[in-house]
């Protein structure tokens, strides 16, 4: 794979290497242009001083030549190369050395193939450099030739060594490749420097486009002093908060929905084509008793075995329609559940799948049942006095009796005892009714001693203990302060204190005890008498609900003295029990809290 380097280490490098070439170019030309530069002066000043020597030197020159003019000759010539520290050599057309100033002619081999000879027998200037192995130096070579009548006589060579002039060279090349050096390191600083000024803004805007992406888009990226940097910049910064602007809508609009959603008693569900589940609510998945995290992504037959439901999903995913039904889930309790579905399109109009509401309707059904009951009940237990008192005004009505007979006065009472009855149920009946009403209604209760409201139901019920001489012993505490409503409180003791007397025998006892429990206030009343059987419990605070049907109506029960006892007390927001053991009695308990 293709390694990517930094930008900075892109563009640091192209400026060094820029650097360099650049440099070592001027360098070379440098040295170059002063050497040459060195060597055409010495070149100038050795054809000089080979000029001035040759002036005198060919005055000595007569053809031919003999022993005495080369001793004179190189008297001479050694002399200007002492005077001029230069070396000067004369050479005859065969190339043969017969003067020179700085070495013996005798041991100096022909010079007739140096170049700088061969070009001055052609007429013209002379010029050579190379090492020579005389003196073993670098030396620069010149040689001129001598005329007489217009003919060349002899070369006459003039050498002077470049050693200094090399060292010089190398002087300056140390010099200027010290500045190099120094150039190069302060241009390598200065394109370290610029890279970054160039790169650094580009960095930044690179790790704030990575905050971007990992969501901080609430950070603004600074602006660079660069145009084209300072443009990128500011429309990376103005998408940023676009950004943002829609993501926070999106998020709101989300939580809006989750909360709507999640706060709907109704169950929705959301099934693809493949019968798996896309979401669920909070609502739903209680249905099933699932977790939303456990449910979701499942199939929807892993949820739910219920053949019914099962049935109506196929029925949904293989109709474009809405379909509803009322289906029974049989879990711990049955559930009641009215079904609505309703196909789901994607934004092309394509059947994704659908969308199935569970409404649960089981409170509604018990409801209905609970007024159809209601409704039998009354008509039943209304029925009843009305068919005796109806017989007994018609018995009166046929008989020719005394009207103050023995018979017309028991038939009298007995019509009166059904119009009590009945008047006590219409009381009881409308005093249920407005306990719901205020149910509701915002409660306003007072700081009440509970133990002077016990002191005044006993004294309500006192008449009908005494006829069965039944002792009430009350064990409280002096005083027992409660937020209640006073009046309602007085109800349910009434009620439960008179249900203990009818259901106790004669010359038994009837305990209250009422005593405060951590943050509630605990009353109960226990009595000894016939008792209830276990699966009666349950239902004894239902409306109408007898234990005992025949017993009831002996004592005058309404059967609603128990339902009366349970609103209040749920008006108060707190709860009742009772326990109870046939033959032996049975105990009240009603839990009122303190705050």
């Amino acid at each position: 794979m293709f390694k990517t380097k930094k930008l900075i280490w892109q563009i640091f490098p192209s400026f060094l290497i820029i650097t360099v070439v650049s440099l070592t170019i001027v360098t070379w030309y440098s040295s170059v242009f002063f050497k040459n530069f060195f060597l055409e002066n010495v070149e100038k000043d050795l054809t000089i001083r080979l000029s001035l020597a040759q002036r005198e030197i060919s005055k000595l020159i007569v053809t031919p030549i003999n022993e005495k003019q080369i001793n004179n000759l190189n008297e001479l010539i050694k002399e200007i190369g002492s005077q001029t520290d230069t070396r000067f050599t004369v050479i005859q057309t065969t190339g043969k050395v017969i003067g020179d100033s700085g070495a013996d002619i005798a041991k100096i081999e022909n010079h007739k193939n140096r170049p700088e000879i061969h070009l001055a027998l052609q007429g013209t200037k002379g010029i050579s450099i190379r090492y020579s192995d005389t003196i073993n130096k670098n030396m620069m070579y010149i040689a001129l030739p001598i005329f007489k009548n217009n003919e060349i006589i002899a070369v006459m060579r003039a050498s002077l060594s470049i050693s200094t002039v090399d060292k010089k060279i190398k002087s300056i090349q140390k010099q200027i490749f010290f500045a190099l050096a120094i150039t190069l390191i302060f241009a390598a600083g200065i394109s370290l420097y610029v890279s970054k000024r160039i790169t650094s803004p580009i960095e930044e805007m690179k790790n704030g486009a990575q905050k971007f992406a990992k969501g901080y888009l609430q950070q603004r990226l600074a602006v660079p002093d660069s145009e084209e940097l300072g443009e990128l910049a500011s429309t990376m910064n103005n998408m940023a908060a676009n950004l943002n602007d829609k993501i926070n809508a999106v998020e709101n609009r989300t939580t809006e929905l989750e909360a709507i959603y999640s706060s709907m008693k109704e169950g929705l569900i959301a099934i693809d084509k493949n019968e798996k589940i896309i979401t669920i609510n909070k609502a739903a998945a209680n249905i099933f008793n699932f977790s939303i995290s456990e449910i979701e992504q499942k199939n929807i037959y892993e949820v739910s075995r219920n053949i019914d439901l099962q049935h109506f999903i196929k029925k949904a995913l293989s109709t474009d329609k809405p379909i509803d039904e009322i289906l029974t889930l049989n879990k711990e309790k049955e559930i009641i559940l009215n079904i609505h579905s309703t196909a789901m399109h994607d934004t092309q109009n394509d059947r994704m799948g659908t969308l199935i509401m569970f409404h649960d309707i089981t409170k509604i059904k018990m409801f209905e049942n609970m007024h159809k009951e209601f409704a039998a009940n009354v008509s039943h237990e209304l029925k009843t006095p009305l068919t005796a008192i109806k017989g007994f005004v018609e018995t009166l009505q046929d008989m020719k009796s005394d009207p103050d007979s023995k018979e017309n006065t028991k038939f009298l009472q007995i019509i009166e005892k059904n119009v009590n009855r009945m008047t006590a149920i219409v009381n009881d009946l409308l005093s249920l009714s407005q306990l719901e009403i205020i149910q509701n209604d915002d409660k306003i209760f007072r700081q009440c001693d509970v133990v002077k409201i016990i002191d005044k139901a006993i004294i309500q019920c006192q008449d009908l203990s005494d006829q069965k001489k039944i002792t009430i012993n009350k064990k409280c505490p002096d005083i027992l302060m409660a937020p209640v409503d006073p009046v309602l409180i007085e109800q349910t003791l009434i009620n439960l204190i008179d249900n203990a007397i009818k259901y106790s025998h004669e010359k038994t006892e009837i305990s209250i005890h009422a005593f405060k429990d951590n943050e509630n206030i605990l009353l109960e009343i226990k009595d000894s008498g016939v008792g209830i059987k276990k699966e009666h419990l349950s239902k004894i605070f239902n409306r109408f609900y007898r234990a005992d049907k025949a017993r009831s109506r002996e004592t005058g029960g309404t059967g609603l003295g128990l339902a009366i006892v349970k609103h209040i007390v749920m008006y108060h927001n707190g709860s009742t029990n009772v326990t109870s053991t046939p033959g032996k009695g049975s105990a009240f308990e009603i839990r009122l809290p303190l705050g």
